[in-house]
């Protein structure tokens, strides 16, 4: 099987990426098609691939939402590569945390990851970077460039 064949067959499983709620708040990444249901454990989160071939296939990049108790929480399924970025999606008036967020992290203008925040607070393990994290809140786009080290940027609406 070609090089390329099997890129876009990894791709194409990155793809299928489904997000569950765990019970205590926290939204984890999972493979498309997971029939797992979530323990009573403080929850971890799972890989996924990238949306498109920016970064090497054997590259996997991680992500967990939740409350703000979140980063004492969640741990990186991948001890060797922990969360090194954290995003708070906050109300600019008040303060606020908020919550169904939807989520693009780009690298270089392509998506690595889009998704619905369940949380306000999201923590990434991903290649160090720069990255531009963009938020959607009712219906106002805003971002901002955050470097991996960096786990308390923050988007205001």
């Amino acid at each position: 099987m070609s090089t390329l064949i099997k890129q876009r067959t990894l791709l194409l499983a990155g793809a299928m990426l489904l997000v569950l709620t765990g019970p205590a708040g926290a939204q984890i990444a999972r493979p498309g098609g997971s029939q797992n249901t979530y323990p009573s454990a403080p929850q971890t989160a799972q890989p996924t691939l990238p949306a498109s071939n920016a970064a090497a296939p054997e590259q996997m990049l991680y992500y967990v939402c939740g409350g703000a108790d979140v980063g004492g929480r969640a741990k990186s399924p991948d001890p060797a590569h922990p969360f090194n970025l954290g995003v708070s999606f906050v109300s600019a008036s008040d303060g606020s945390p908020l919550s169904d967020v939807s989520v693009k992290v780009r690298r270089h203008g392509r998506v690595l990851m889009d998704f619905v925040a369940a949380g306000p607070h999201c923590l990434f393990s991903v290649p160090d970077a720069d990255y531009r994290v963009e938020g959607m809140y009712r219906g106002e786009m805003k971002f901002e460039i955050v470097q991996t080290g960096n786990l308390n940027a923050q988007i205001k609406w």
